[in-house]
């Protein structure tokens, strides 16, 4: 059986036939859990019917044992096996040799929660293979989601629990939070609670009063805060991300990307005389915030620009070769751009 998307396995559950093997195989952990409680769902065993297996921690005679043994009560029983990407090369091994020779009395579920493309173990890969060739088996791809994908399930999260967004709200959420599902979901709870049952569409003040201090939503303001030159806000955002433990380097990519690209807005404006929506098109800036990235522009001059890109150089060398202090290096570097 081909490689299913997690869209075209959802029409398979609907057809209620169950498949002898599945692997869940992708770096989207909410996809590999969305799609395993469907499956337990489908085949509703009860807990003598049902066995939980760690792969770091167990062996394949284990699992193949609770495979053969025959359901209590009912036509079928369910091992799952967590942590595939774990699992030893010998351990892996016996399980695909299972795989030709499967039984219809117990359903193996395998879940692999990374990247199955970038597995680098002969045996693992050999399993994740034949899952993908096997009849019996079925494999879908539990892959991070594109943006457009993410947007599209945060409407459709939204609606479940009775709210609507926008499109430029879907995609501010995603700004913020990035496209991991689970923090998504954090942030759409939230905002549902917040907005109560007697309102249903979710405002831009909502978001603002709801938004959380994620990394990715800290990156976010470093960025915005280097914009608007907000040296107060930027330095509180910058001990934020240290102390979740963000890399010193990472916080300075963020704060050189944020540099480069008002750079090239001064640039396309000042040598190329290009207008406000061809450079918002070459940049990728979104129509949501448009205005606001205009109107901080002028609060930059070139000249500061270019030697904010040279700080940051030394910045960066100073971190990586240690020769200076990494929260001291990234305090000067945004005292200088933001003063």
């Amino acid at each position: 059986m081909p490689i299913l998307k997690v869209q075209d396995f959802n029409k398979l559950i609907s057809s209620k036939k169950i498949s002898p093997v599945y692997l869940f195989a992708g770096e989207e952990s909410y996809l590999v859990s969305a799609c395993l409680d469907k499956t337990e769902n489908l085949i509703a065993a009860n807990n003598l019917n049902k066995e939980i297996f760690y792969a770091a921690e167990s062996s394949a005679g284990d699992i193949l044992n609770a495979v053969w043994t025959l359901p209590f009560l009912s036509e079928i029983r369910i091992v799952i096996v967590k942590g595939v990407n774990k699992m030893k090369a010998a351990d892996a091994e016996r399980l695909t040799s299972y795989l030709s020779n499967v039984i219809d009395t117990s359903c193996l579920i395998l879940l692999y929660s990374y990247n199955y493309k970038k597995e680098t173990i002969v045996k693992r890969k050999e399993l994740i293979n034949k899952c993908i060739i096997s009849k019996d088996c079925v494999f879908v791809d539990c892959r991070k989601q594109y943006e457009s994908e993410v947007k599209e399930f945060i409407k459709s999260e939204f609606a479940k629990r009775g709210n609507t967004v926008s499109h430029d709200i879907a995609l501010r959420i995603i700004d913020e939070n990035g496209t991991d599902l689970l923090n998504i979901l954090n942030e759409i709870d939230k905002m549902s609670l917040f907005v109560g049952k007697n309102r249903k569409d979710i405002t831009e003040k909502d978001l603002e009063k709801i938004s959380g201090y994620t990394k990715e939503v800290n990156i976010y303001a470093l960025s915005s805060n280097i914009e608007v030159r907000d040296l107060k806000k930027a330095i509180f955002v910058l001990e934020k991300l240290l102390s979740q433990g963000e890399e010193p380097v990472m916080i300075l990519s963020a704060i050189s990307s944020a540099v480069r690209k008002i750079l090239n807005a001064k640039s396309m404006i000042e040598e190329q005389n290009m207008s406000v929506v061809e450079i918002a098109s070459a940049l990728r800036i979104h129509n949501f915030y448009a205005s606001a990235f205009f109107t901080n522009l002028k609060k930059h001059d070139t000249k500061t620009l270019q030697e904010s890109l040279k700080i940051i150089l030394k910045a960066d060398t100073a971190i990586k070769t240690g020769s200076s202090d990494a929260i001291s290096a990234l305090e000067k570097t945004i005292l200088f751009i933001c003063k």
